[in-house]
């Protein structure tokens, strides 16, 4: 399968310029073939100007999409996942440096092991609420979409990523449900992660239902 046709690469950003650069020119080094859209989610600094030139100095490849207002990162990537056309879509986190190649390609082979794998990437396990706990019975297997490949068919059949500290949490609790494949993989073997980018900066956006979702989970509700 050429890599150009199977698979798209997504960078959502709000209000980090410096950071979608950053994640751009990286993954342009390793890929320079392989088809990208940046989402931008209504930024109001300088982020559309930079978005902008990143693009129009590359070729076809490089697609846009500027959205009015900052309809937050989990409802983006679902955007993002429905915009594009490849089998499989990569997301990665603006906060994020490539450092070498190969994980593309090897993500790719994991998730075409079988039609029945869905997601590749660092697995964790959460509880209900979307707070990490130690893999045991009932706990939900969770792919970090920090660096994320997903099979774009199988996304479209299950609930989509929404606003929430962890945006796949009802995807993939469903995808489990079905018996899915979400496998692990050695992300930063690849990837170097800075961490909290957007949402050290701005948050989560989630107001009182962020906090009371805190609390339910404190008392262990």
């Amino acid at each position: 399968m050429v890599l150009a046709e199977s698979c798209t690469a997504v960078i959502i950003n709000y209000q980090t310029p410096g950071l979608v650069a950053e994640a751009f020119r990286s993954l342009r080094k390793f890929y320079p073939g392989l088809p990208l859209l940046i989402v931008d989610n209504g930024s109001q600094d300088d982020s559309r100007g930079v978005i902008a030139s990143l693009s129009a100095d590359t070729d076809q490849l490089v697609h846009t999409l500027f959205n009015s207002s900052n309809i937050h990162h989990g409802p983006a990537m679902d955007l993002a996942a429905r915009s594009v056309m490849t089998p499989f879509v990569l997301f990665l986190d603006s906060d994020c440096s490539v450092r070498k190649a190969g994980f593309v390609e090897q993500m790719i082979g994991l998730a075409s092991e079988s039609p029945g794998n869905y997601a590749v990437g660092k697995r964790i396990y959460m509880d209900k609420r979307g707070f990490d706990v130690p893999e045991h019975p009932g706990a939900i297997p969770y792919i970090r979409p920090i660096c994320m490949l997903i099979r774009r068919s199988h996304y479209l059949s299950l609930p989509p990523f929404r606003h929430h500290g962890a945006p796949c949490l009802e995807n993939m609790r469903e995808a489990a449900h079905r018996g899915l494949g979400l496998l692990d993989f050695p992300v930063a073997d690849f990837i170097l992660h800075e961490g909290r980018g957007t949402a050290g900066r701005y948050g989560y956006g989630l107001g009182w239902k962020g906090k009371l979702n805190h609390l339910f989970h404190k008392l262990g509700l």
